[in-house]
């Protein structure tokens, strides 16, 4: 991911509008697709409003960005995503989900009507939608810290060191938790991986 140039941040915290909206124009993607794949599906319908108090936040820190540091403007964001749903998480004391609930796809793209007006999924459609519903409540099994650096890492492909500077933490816990995550996804989804 391409970082902000200083000079849109800069212009940002002048109350520059157009610079304002080129950083949620870059940023405003990876944001949401990290929070929807970090809450799940039972966030759904909130991620845009969570995607927006990320953003509030952001800009009302944006005088605390201090490009001398040498850290990215981006990895700088990434901070506020990870503490804010995390916040999220404790607010609403979501607990993990066991992959063993029955999670079900709810998408109806790719199915079949027949000719009694009954509509069913495809063998091929029902397989990847419960893979992808199976995934989905694996990942959504991890431990906060552990999903938070599996998504940056896998879906927004953030370098460790970066992930560390968002998690503030170490780049060798980074290491060992992405390890443990993998371990931890590879279990549960075994029956699956199997051909």
């Amino acid at each position: 991911m391409d970082d902000i140039p200083f000079s849109d941040i800069r212009l940002a915290r002048e109350g520059d509008p157009d610079a304002s909206r080129r950083i949620v124009e870059q940023l405003q993607r990876p944001i949401i697709a990290t929070i929807h794949r970090f809450l799940g599906r039972r966030f759904r319908e909130d991620v845009e409003d969570i995607a927006q108090d990320v953003f509030l936040k952001l800009f009302r820190a944006l005088d605390r960005f201090d490009e001398e540091r040498g850290v990215k403007f981006t990895t700088w964001a990434f901070t506020f995503v990870k503490n804010h749903c995390f916040d999220v998480l404790k607010k609403r004391r979501i607990s993990a989900v066991s992959i063993d609930s029955g999670a079900v796809a709810e998408e109806d793209e790719g199915q079949w009507e027949l000719a009694d007006g009954s509509v069913r999924m495809p063998p091929h459609a029902a397989l990847d939608s419960e893979l992808g519903a199976r995934i989905e409540a694996a990942i959504e099994s991890l431990s906060p810290d552990h999903r938070m650096v599996f998504i940056l890492r896998e879906y927004e492909q953030m370098d460790l060191k970066s992930i560390a500077e968002a998690m503030e933490v170490s780049e060798g816990t980074i290491k060992s938790r992405l390890h443990r995550a993998k371990q931890a996804l590879i279990a549960r989804l075994e029956p699956y991986l199997k051909t």
